[in-house]
């Protein structure tokens, strides 16, 4: 039960943080472009890579662990999670896993936005007539 509730507020504290750095970055970039998202993608790969290096070297109570990686960065980016997931695979020399999650995830990722985008247009437009 520790667990979860340890997950429920580090997700909370990231989903606060990406929302606010998101929101800054793209305040200041005069660009159509997500940037924000980009920092954040990014940012959050960065640390889960300085997380599970740490995990490795230091003697680090599970709950801080699963603070900050499920909770934290789960709440900050999941983005952070799909990245060192296919650096596991390409470290243990997994090629064929790391290009099946990479275009799988991207691709299968755009295609889900684009039927849940389809999926409203379709109930609305049924709804509407």
């Amino acid at each position: 039960m520790v667990n979860y509730l340890v997950v429920f507020l580090g997700g909370g504290l990231g989903s606060l943080c990406r929302f606010y750095l998101s929101t800054l970055v793209n305040r200041h970039m005069d660009s159509f472009f997500p940037y924000g998202t980009l920092t954040v993608n990014l940012l959050g790969s960065f640390v889960i890579g300085l997380c599970f290096e740490l995990f490795d070297r230091v003697a680090v109570p599970v709950e801080a662990r699963i603070l900050l990686t499920a909770g934290f960065l789960g709440g900050f980016t999941t983005f952070s999670t799909f990245a060192y997931e296919n650096s596991v695979f390409l470290r243990l020399g997994q090629y064929r896993h790391l290009f099946t999650n990479f275009l799988v995830q991207n691709i299968a990722g755009l295609l889900f936005v684009l039927l849940g985008i389809l999926a409203v247009r379709l109930t609305f437009k049924f709804i509407l007539r």
